[in-house]
């Protein structure tokens, strides 16, 4: 009873002083440049669920900027994968995300200056089925929509990516989550981005913990539309041998034509199994391969793995 009363109590002070971390460079900040010692990992694999243009509008088509690579490897790097309204991006570490002292990873998004932030949802999973959601705030005003190129303040937002400009990420705490879920799990391998659809119209609109309607530029109908993820960089982590991590392949995927093609940066036997476990493909990868199709199979989730990393891995 304590607990929650201090939790309600923490809440509703953030309410009254309708202040949380600001912008890169003032007191307070909690922002982590690309360039910090403090990431030991970065993302290896990704998945994406390109989003439309403009939700409110489907025949406007789905966003065209960036692919799964886009996502893997450190900030800055590999350019970044647009997500769309409600456009989703599954990324996956070799490594375990682990709750150690403050924050544990950071997502980094490319928005051009402190106020034109575009938002999405964190969740993290140790398996890519089972997701943890972090909770979120924004005490942004929603009398007023916020069009294609208004701004927010960062003090705003809590715990939504992209609150801080590119180069800068925006950390999350893994003991965060202690106030809504109990008995998670210690290792994380799966990080969830879901695109905020910054409408404030009831019919599209997204919410944050506390079923405050989230409001972000919007509609933004460009190829590039909604959240732009660059990459996820880990912070607390259970690393293995330098050995085992020379030898790690980052593992890519993409959705053309309706197929899921994949490539390896490394030669590796790639093993395809159902939800029940059963083999259904191997396949053997060659680094020296552009992308390649796997083979025809029913809808649905699979679970991969090499000799060298194993993730999950949603066949449309």
């Amino acid at each position: 009873m304590l607990k929650l009363f201090l939790i309600l109590l923490t809440t509703f002070t953030f309410v009254l002083k309708a202040q949380f971390a600001p912008s890169v460079g003032k007191v307070g900040s909690t922002a982590i440049h690309a360039d910090s010692n403090c990431f030991i990992d970065w993302g290896s694999a990704a998945h994406i669920f390109k989003g439309y243009k403009n939700i409110s509008t489907p025949d406007s088509g789905f966003v065209d900027v960036g692919s799964a690579e886009s996502a893997c490897g450190r900030a800055k790097e590999n350019g970044v994968v647009s997500l769309g309204d409600s456009g989703i991006a599954i990324v996956q570490f070799f490594n375990a995300i682990i709750d150690g002292p403050g924050f544990d990873f950071a997502i980094f998004e490319n928005a051009f200056n402190d106020t034109f932030l575009e938002l999405a949802h964190v969740e993290i999973s140790n398996d890519g089925i089972n997701y943890f959601k972090f909770p979120s705030f924004s005490l942004t005003q929603i009398n007023t929509q916020l069009g294609p190129f208004n701004g927010i303040k960062a003090e705003k937002i809590h715990n939504l990516a992209g609150k801080y400009r590119s180069p800068y990420g925006t950390p999350f705490d893994i003991s965060d989550l202690d106030t809504i879920y109990q008995n998670i799990p210690k290792e994380f391998y799966f990080v969830r981005i879901t695109d905020v659809v910054g409408s404030i119209n009831p019919k599209w609109a997204t919410t944050d913990h506390y079923k405050n309607i989230i409001n972000d530029p919007w509609p933004t109908p460009f190829i590039s539309s909604g959240f732009d993820l660059d990459a996820v960089g880990m912070i607390n982590g259970m690393i293995t041998s330098s050995t085992n991590l020379n030898k790690t392949p980052n593992i890519y995927f993409i959705t053309k034509d309706g197929n899921t093609l994949i490539k390896s940066q490394q030669i590796c036997t790639f093993s395809l199994y159902n939800n029940t476990g059963q083999l259904v493909q191997i396949i053997q990868l060659d680094s020296n391969s552009d992308f390649i199709q796997i083979p025809q199979i029913n809808t649905g989730l699979y679970y991969w793995k090499t000799e060298f990393s194993s993730g999950c891995l949603f066949i449309e």
